[in-house]
Parts: structure tokens; C-alpha cells; sequence
């Protein structure tokens, strides 16, 4: 008997157990089990109670012939001297059971303190083979296996005898939940079967240690005699499996109040079962020597799942079926899991590459051959890469699993480079060789740089970028420059450039309008690629466009007409004409000409109506050259036009596009009638800028064909008549046309 529960105790204490950890009440916090809940109501066992001064946890359960208290201390010091003194437990009566001149409102139900058995009650009343009553016999009673030795300090000492007593006290909690023999052997049981099915009863569990050592206050627990009924958090969850390896698998499921799990296996699709563990397993929360052990993947898992780790073959299907105990002892119903079949993951055999022959500096014979084919060998793939570290891009599709030999037609093409060969079984799993170099001599230049493209900023800062070479080889570029594209260009770089953009800077100071540049690649053979398309990068003008000089101006009473002669230079952009008050403070420009819309030797020529006003009116015209510099507001001129009758005249404006939406026809009428001469004027206004006098007609003309019309143009225009001696018509109604 001794012999049996040593050797128990022994391979417990060297961790020999699967998985093992402190069963339930043994991992409750020093506090107490939390969220306490009353469940008198229902078909489910009591509530944990807690208090913050507390050192033991208190759970019952109903069978509605009988109630079971357990408990248990917290701390293993406290466990020890609880063992030594005792407990009681106390019932309060219920109305049944009192009678009317009673004083005394509870029973004691022990007669004697609830203590642990003596070894040899234990060895009297229990077989040997009794595994659990056997592990608390050996928690309890069984030898120290710590020899302190003389160099070992008092510190030492204490730390090793608390350890020893913490595993000693594990040890017992778990044969207490593994069985209801071990419990009772322990003296943390109780089963109350003086009770009536329907009552609720309320239970004192004191403990004996005196107050003056430890201090536990009584615990308190009620609960109704009703019949346990197990609830989803009390039943074996589903079985699931993770590969962690070629050989093995872990099996495992959702932790919840189950405290204790066996397992068995069955190869046969549930015909017959074998034993996994003979020790429980039981559930933990893994520590950083299990991640090590088990790997991140399952030590993620074991955070909120029990499992363990079962090696298992290919090609063979496995069920596997777990029945588990809780904190009282009582089985759950068994679980079994769907079949399982393990991942092939064991790669093919390692192929060896054991040479690489050039011929002729244009193809590379390859020879490998491996040590042991593989039933399931799928067949080789050949790679290539310019470095030994890759990238491996494969060169052939999936060769028959009997080749080893492969020519390589295009090696030349390929240049200088590494062979790898592949092995691939029939389930995606890979093995490779070591790489050998080809030794082909690189001859091919790389492909010209594509995507140049550059800007010269305002500082004459010149940044240029271009697109990588797609050759792997390539690892540096040269740029070249030149000031006219008919010149010979000179290497603007001094040793060549391994990024793909480049920073130059040019004289701002110049009538030179561009730049240009091109890019030629060098491989790691230097050889030198053909030159990128040549770029041309404009540079920025500095130099502000010549003036335009005014020539003449007439005036008239109703209008004012001036002439500029254009400005010399060759880049200009636009002519803006403005016009003011001498009571106003901004220039507005009330006409924009293009060069377009002149001819080379053309004067600038532009009629004004203005309204008649008492206060003057001046004039100036403003150059642009494309880079937007302008040549500054110039030939200011001041005229008059004072007040003169206006008359008020039936005017009507129609504007229609033709088809093609490039002319606009203006069809007007005017009732007027007199002896004296007199013209109309045609305003035009393009995207809501000023209207400005753009044609006139003669008297008894009534259309007028506008066809300077640009696509998106929104234009408006009206019309007014000048009758001479300083009189004109009010202006007429808007037309508006799009481009």
C-alpha cells in the first residue's frame, strides 16, 4: 500500500502528469471566488460565497435527496493547520424544524471536528489500486523530497519548503476533484442527507484554527434542495484539433466549470477506444516556459482551452472521446469528436544540385539526383535568381518526378545567375537544394531607362526621375545633358547613380528655353544600355516680355480708339488693355488680345464706348509673356467724355450656333430714323469677363457672323446704337451662346 501511493506521489511531484495545474479552487485569488450568485431557484448547484478576509472557498451543490458542501483553503499554510484542527458545520432550522419554546436556531451536524484520515484509516478503508485516495495519501503523509544541504541559507530553505507544501496542497485538491473517496479522505467534504426535497437550508462552515494563529471568519451559503441539473458551462465542449507539426496534433476544447478530463482514442471510427491518459487532465494558464515548449500557436490556444498534444500517423482517420469530472466529483456526459485526419506536412527529400555546366556561353546543363524518392514525390521545378539569398523565379513548369537533368536553352539571355532546384510532393509540401552559380559570361546590355521626366524649378533647380530597369542586374545609371539637342551631350553625372532620380541645376539667366537629358543603364558586367528618349525640359523665363508702345489714339464723342505697336518679344502670351476712373483705385481690363488674333506686322488696335462721365477716364495695356512675367502697365492715357443724351431706342438681340457650334449668327433690329449717319456696336463678353466692343455695323445692317468661337466658351453679347452729336441708345438685351 505505502509503495503504491509513493510511486503515485513521486511521478506527480516530477510533473509527470499531462498538463497539470491547481484544480478548481485552487485557482481562485486569495479574495475568494468572484460574482457570487444565488441559484436557491433553480435546478443548478449554489453560489460561490467571498469575503476580502477570507481564506477558503465554499461551493454546494443539490441532489434533491441530499446536499454536498465542499471547501477549500486558499493558502497552503492555512490548508495545513485547517488539517490539524478541524472543521464544523452548522445548519440554521427551518419552520419545519422549529418548535414553538425552541432557543436554539441552528444544528450542528459533525459531531466531531472534520479532519483529514490517518494513513492507516486510509490504507484500512481503501485499496491500494485507489489512484486518487492514493495521490491525497501521498499530499498528506508521504516523505519530503527536499534534502536541504549545508550550503543552503535559511531563505533558501523557506522557499523551498513553501514550495514544497504549495505542490503538496495542488496535489490534494486534485484527488479531491478527481474523486469523492479522495475528499472525503481529505476532510474537505460533507454530504448532508438529513434534508427535505423542495426546502431552502442555510449552511455556517466554520473553521477550528484559533484566532490568535489565523483569523477566518465563518462562511455562509444557502441552497435549495432541488435535483442538479447540469447547464451548458457544466458539459464537455466540442473537440477540436490544430496540426502543429508533421507528426502531431493538439487536440482541445473550451475551458469552463469542468475541472478534470480523460480521453480516449479510437482509430476505428468508434469501434474500439484506447486510453490516452491515466492521470487526468486538467486545465491551465500557460506560463512563458509553455510557449516555449508548445509553441506560440498552442500556448495562444491554452489561454482559454484545455487540450494536450497526440502524435498521430498520415493517411489514417482518428475520433477521440472525453469524459470529465467537476469540483464535486460528478461525471459529465461524454463528448466524442468529429473524425480527424492529419495534414501531409513532411516535406520530400532534400534534391542535391550537383553541377551546373556552360556550353558555348549560351546554355547550362543542370544534374541532380536525390538520395531517396518519395512515394508521393509530385516532380522537381528549376529557379533562378541573381543573388544566392533570391528571389527564386521559377524557370520550368513541374518536371516529371524521374528527371535529373534540365538544359537551360535560355541561360545567355539570362546572364549571370544561381540555379535552385525544387522538390514538391503531391500535397504542396517543398524541399530545395543548395544554389549553384551559372558561370555564363553577361554580354547582354540592359534595356534603355523608360519614363524619364524632369522640371526646372524657378531657383533653376532641375530634378529628373525615371522608371527601374526590370534587369536585376542593373545597378546604376549615367545621365547626360546638353544645351541644344544638336549638340554633343556630356555626362552630367561622375560616377554612376544607383537611384532613379537625379538633381541638377542650370543658369536661370538665359534665353535658352530648354534643357535636355537622357539616361543610360549599367549592369553589373557594365554593359551599358542604349539612351532613353531624350528629354526636354523647359526652363523657367525670367526675363519679362518688351512693352508695347503706344502709337496714336483718336476720340471721338462717342468713342476713343487707340494704337500700340506689339512687343518684340517672341514669347508672348497676351495683351491685357485696363481702364479706370481717376475716382477709382483698382485697374479693370475691359479687353484681352492673343497673338493669335493679330498678324506679325499688325498694330494692336482696340475702340472704346465708354459711358459718359464728368470724370476722366485712363487707359494702359500690359504684356504677358507664357511663363506669366509681365511687362508692368505702360502708355497710361487720360480722356474725357462728357455727358450726352441717351435715346431710348426698340432694340432686339438673338443669338443661334450652327451645327457644328464654331459661329454664332447675331440677328438684331433697331427702330430709328434719321437724316444723320449713325452705326450700332456689338459687345462681346467671354465667361462672364468685361464686355468689350468687339464689331460694328453700318445703318440698315441687321446680322453679323461671329465665328472666333472656342469649344466650352460661354459668350454674351448686346448691342448699342451711336446716332452722332454725342447720343446713343441704351444697351440692348443680353444673347448668350456656348461653345
Amino acid at each position: 500500500m505505502k509503495k503504491t501511493y509513493k510511486t503515485i506521489f513521486q511521478l506527480l511531484l516530477t510533473g509527470m502528469f499531462v498538463f497539470f495545474c491547481l484544480p478548481m479552487f485552487a485557482q481562485v485569488d486569495e479574495g475568494g471566488l468572484q460574482n457570487p450568485v444565488t441559484e436557491a431557484d433553480t435546478n443548478v448547484e449554489a453560489a460561490y460565497y467571498t469575503n476580502p478576509m477570507q481564506e477558503y472557498a465554499v461551493v454546494a451543490r443539490s441532489y434533491g435527496d441530499s446536499i454536498v458542501l465542499r471547501w477549500a483553503p486558499q493558502k497552503a499554510g492555512i490548508w495545513l493547520l485547517a488539517n490539524h484542527y478541524g472543521w464544523n458545520i452548522y445548519r440554521d432550522k427551518t419552520e419545519s424544524e422549529l418548535t414553538e419554546n425552541d432557543t436554539v436556531f441552528e444544528i450542528k451536524l459533525n459531531p466531531e471536528p472534520i479532519r483529514p484520515l490517518s494513513l492507516e484509516e486510509m490504507q484500512r478503508r481503501y485499496d491500494s489500486t485507489h489512484t486518487f485516495v492514493g495521490i491525497a495519501a501521498q499530499a498528506l503523509y508521504g516523505p519530503s523530497y527536499y534534502n536541504p544541504k549545508e550550503q543552503d541559507g535559511m531563505e533558501n530553505y523557506v522557499f523551498r519548503r513553501d514550495q514544497e507544501q504549495t505542490q503538496r496542497q495542488a496535489m490534494a485538491y486534485m484527488a479531491a476533484e478527481g474523486h469523492i473517496d479522495a475528499a472525503d479522505a481529505l476532510g474537505l467534504r460533507f454530504v448532508d442527507k438529513s434534508v427535505k426535497k423542495g426546502e431552502v437550508y442555510s449552511y455556517r462552515i466554520e473553521c477550528l484554527i484559533p484566532e490568535d494563529i489565523a483569523l477566518l471568519p465563518n462562511q455562509v451559503i444557502d441552497i435549495a434542495c432541488i435535483p442538479f441539473v447540469r447547464n451548458a458551462y457544466q458539459l464537455v465542449p466540442e473537440i477540436q484539433f490544430f496540426q502543429n507539426s508533421p507528426y502531431t496534433a493538439f487536440v482541445f476544447w473550451e475551458k469552463n466549470q469542468l475541472s478534470g478530463y480523460y480521453v480516449e482514442r479510437s482509430e476505428d471510427n468508434g469501434k474500439n477506444w484506447t486510453p490516452v491518459n491515466n492521470a487526468p487532465i486538467y486545465g491551465f494558464d500557460p506560463a512563458d516556459e509553455e510557449y516555449a515548449a508548445f509553441g506560440e500557436e498552442v500556448g495562444s490556444l491554452l489561454v482559454a482551452h484545455v487540450g494536450f498534444i497526440d502524435s498521430l500517423k498520415l493517411n489514417k482517420k482518428y475520433m477521440y472521446r472525453v469524459r470529465a469530472f467537476d469540483a464535486f466529483g460528478d461525471y459529465a456526459p461524454e463528448r466524442k469528436s468529429a473524425t480527424f485526419q492529419m495534414e501531409d506536412l513532411i516535406p520530400p527529400a532534400i534534391p542535391v544540385l550537383d553541377i551546373v555546366i556552360p556550353e558555348n556561353n549560351k546554355t547550362c546543363t543542370l544534374n541532380w539526383h536525390v538520395d531517396k524518392e518519395d512515394e508521393d514525390l509530385n516532380g522537381f521545378v528549376v529557379t533562378f535568381a541573381y543573388d544566392p539569398s533570391g528571389p527564386w523565379d521559377r524557370v520550368t513548369d513541374v518536371l516529371p518526378p524521374k528527371t535529373r537533368q534540365w538544359v537551360d536553352k535560355n541561360a545567355h539571355d539570362r546572364g549571370r545567375g544561381y540555379f535552385r532546384v525544387f522538390a514538391l510532393d503531391k500535397s504542396g509540401n517543398v524541399s530545395y537544394s543548395l544554389s549553384q552559380i551559372n558561370n555564363i559570361e553577361d554580354d547582354v546590355p540592359p534595356s534603355p531607362p523608360q519614363g524619364l521626366a524632369g522640371v526646372v524649378d524657378t531657383s533653376g533647380l532641375v530634378l529628373l526621375q525615371w522608371r527601374e530597369n526590370p534587369e536585376r542586374d542593373v545597378f546604376g545609371y549615367r545621365v547626360f545633358f546638353a544645351n541644344q539637342m544638336d549638340h554633343d551631350f556630356i555626362q552630367r553625372t561622375s560616377q554612376r547613380t544607383e537611384d532613379t532620380l537625379f538633381i541638377d541645376s542650370v543658369e536661370r539667366n538665359t534665353l535658352t528655353k530648354y534643357i535636355y537629358y537622357y539616361v543610360v543603364a549599367e549592369d553589373n558586367s557594365h554593359n551599358f544600355s542604349a539612351p532613353s528618349d531624350t528629354l526636354a525640359v523647359p526652363i523657367p523665363d525670367i526675363i519679362p516680355p518688351g512693352v508695347a508702345v503706344l502709337k496714336d489714339y483718336t476720340q471721338t464723342d462717342e468713342s476713343v480708339t487707340f494704337t500700340w505697336i506689339q512687343s518684340t518679344s517672341n514669347d508672348v502670351a497676351s495683351y491685357y488693355i485696363y481702364r479706370k476712373k481717376d475716382n477709382e483705385k483698382q485697374w479693370k481690363h475691359v479687353r484681352i488680345i492673343t497673338p493669335d488674333q493679330l498678324k506679325p506686322d499688325d498694330y494692336i488696335v482696340f475702340t472704346d464706348y465708354p459711358e459718359p462721365s464728368a470724370v476722366n477716364y485712363n487707359y494702359c495695356i500690359e504684356v504677358f509673356d507664357k511663363g506669366r512675367l509681365s511687362s508692368g502697365k505702360t502708355g497710361q492715357t487720360t480722356v474725357r467724355f462728357r455727358g450726352a443724351s441717351i435715346v431710348e431706342i426698340p432694340l432686339t438681340l438673338k443669338a443661334t450656333l450652327n451645327k457644328n457650334k464654331t459661329c454664332a449668327k447675331l440677328e438684331f433690329t433697331y427702330e430709328y430714323k434719321s437724316k444723320n449717319d449713325y452705326y450700332g456696336v456689338i459687345y462681346k463678353s467671354v465667361n462672364d469677363e468685361p464686355a468689350y466692343a468687339f464689331a460694328s455695323f453700318k445703318r440698315g445692317e441687321t446680322s453679323y457672323l461671329d465665328c472666333e468661337l472656342k469649344s466650352g466658351q460661354k459668350v454674351t453679347y448686346h448691342i448699342q446704337m451711336f446716332l452722332g452729336k454725342g447720343k446713343r441708345s441704351q444697351k440692348s438685351p443680353t444673347a448668350t451662346v456656348k461653345g
